[in-house]
């Protein structure tokens, strides 16, 4: 039985279309399942649609125990040729809860105009969802959500499907794609998975190959049960045409070596809850347009950021990540180019005190920018940036550091080529190997003298304690003998009574002393 309301159950978990406007002609419909009703009409809710002349902009679904084949030919949707409002607030809505099977095609000649756009579908709180083959054949639609649904979700399921602009499963409980003997592929832009309780993610967990996948969302927000690595050669297999990465995961706190080596299409990733980058984490990363490190960063290591590069690093959410020069000034040097921007590095907004490394950073900052850097050095001078960076001395400092920008580096008006600090670097280590080689005879000449020196302190101390030793036992012996003379010479005699052969305990317990 069907009953029509201004607010569908769905919306107390997608309240997206609450802005959305609505005219006398437009429903929101709700309908709940009455067997009592259907055995005397012997019609399916789904056949009564044939007799409403409205024009729906969402209809719920509770507690069927099925959805039939073609269940949408008779609905008419409220049209989108003429949009009020932002495409956000101007979509159907079709939701189902609690529902227990689907047969296949249950959206064939389903008519909506710019569907691919417009459309969202949820199954929402269905534990016992029986997933049928194919039951989602020739659906086009933006959206397709599973929420808290069957986690043992079947391939087969998404057979002969158009389109799905954004596919997503959110399931504690969901451990992959049931396998399929079937091989096929459907259109999928934007690919969504929360709390995937696996713990090292494969390519057997995604049986297909999503060749139109270019969004990957991973999420875990349980720490027992989320994954905690992944193979990303086999991811790379499955998703070859993947452009964004995002993953958050509370098991993940690590960005190990070379952890996206096979990604290497990636143009966006993006991280949560990681707090450590080691080196060579973005290995092989070299056309990302942005890295987003999250919120949690704490330890950069000297070389997290080696074979990789970026037009745009993001740490400005990281406000616990201390810029430290001594540490952090030659992890950031290989991203500042001669004098055009190539890489873009954002830092906390809050930062009291500007060191040298942001200092580096910026000193070619284009103005366009200047809103994006941090306080301490939006709010200053240009005089006064200019004489602080002088106090830097970036030459000497990266004459310390082992990887710098190829196309060279300009300080202060001159431009170094990068061959000059290595140059530099080998002719210090050369010139200490060779200050060692030129005085060489001196060396061999001290050591043994230092060998002789060392081997003479040894003997003293040893001496010096055999003689401490040597001390202390006659000042012992002494000590003895003095107290034997105190002693008036006199020896005690034990006498013990005894009776019949045997001690007398009576007698035994005060000993009898005479002397001798």
């Amino acid at each position: 039985m069907c009953k029509c309301t201004n607010f569908p159950l769905f919306a107390l978990i997608d309240t997206n279309y609450l802005s959305k406007p609505r005219s006398l002609l437009n429903q929101d419909l709700f309908c709940t399942y009455s067997s009592e009703y259907i055995n005397e009409t012997k019609l399916t809710t789904f056949d009564q649609f044939k007799y409403f002349y409205y024009r729906f902009r969402t209809l719920t679904f509770a507690n069927y125990p099925f959805i039939p084949t073609k269940a949408f030919r008779f609905i008419h949707f409220e049209s989108q040729t003429v949009k009020k409002t932002h495409k956000i607030n101007n979509r159907n809505v079709i939701a189902f809860v609690n529902i227990k099977q689907t047969h296949s095609g249950i959206f064939e000649e389903l008519s909506l105009s710019d569907s691919q756009e417009q459309l969202i579908i949820s199954f929402l709180n269905s534990p016992l969802l029986i997933y049928s083959n194919g039951a989602l054949s020739k659906l086009n639609c933006y959206e397709l959500k599973l929420y808290n649904t069957n986690p043992k979700i079947p391939i087969d399921f998404f057979n002969d499907t158009l389109f799905i602009h954004h596919l997503i499963i959110d399931n504690p409980s969901f451990t992959g794609f049931l396998p399929s003997s079937n091989t096929f592929t459907f259109q999928v832009y934007q690919l969504s998975i929360k709390d995937i309780s696996v713990r090292h993610l494969q390519g057997k967990h995604f049986p297909i190959i999503f060749n139109s996948v270019k969004e990957l969302q991973l999420e875990n927000y349980y720490v027992n049960g989320g994954f905690r690595s992944f193979n990303n050669r086999e991811l790379a297999q499955r998703f070859p045409q993947l452009r964004s990465l995002k993953i958050f995961s509370r098991s993940i706190q690590h960005i190990t070596k070379r952890m996206f080596e096979h990604l290497s299409q990636l143009e966006y990733l993006i991280l949560d809850g990681i707090t450590t980058i080691e080196n060579e984490g973005f290995f092989n990363l070299y056309h990302l347009q942005e890295l987003n490190l999250g919120r949690n960063i704490l330890r950069l290591d000297p070389y997290a950021f080696l074979h990789m590069n970026t037009n745009l690093l993001l740490l400005n959410e990281s406000t616990d990540f201390q810029v430290n020069d001594e540490k952090h000034f030659c992890v950031f040097a290989q991203f500042s180019p001669s004098t055009n921007l190539k890489t873009f590095v954002q830092f906390p907004k809050n930062l009291h005190r500007c060191s040298c490394t942001t200092r580096y950073l910026y000193r070619h900052i284009d103005k366009s920018f200047m809103s994006m850097t941090p306080n301490c050095y939006s709010n200053s001078s240009l005089y006064i940036l200019a004489q602080e960076e002088r106090l830097c001395y970036f030459e000497q400092r990266l004459l310390q550091c082992h990887v710098l920008p190829d196309e060279g580096i300009t300080i202060y008006g001159k431009h170094y080529n990068v061959s000059y600090f290595y140059q530099q670097q080998t002719a210090k280590q050369r010139n200490q190997f060779t200050m060692i080689y030129r005085y060489r005879i001196y060396f061999l000449v001290l050591l043994p003298v230092l060998i002789i020196i060392i081997c003479l302190i040894v003997f003293i101390i040893r001496q010096q304690k055999r003689h401490n030793s040597s001390t202390y036992r006659h000042l012992n012996r002494l000590i003895k003998r003095q107290r034997l003379t105190r002693n008036d010479n006199v020896t005690m005699d034990i006498i013990y009574h005894h009776t019949n052969g045997h001690q007398d305990l009576r007698s035994s317990t005060i000993p009898i002393s005479t002397k001798v």
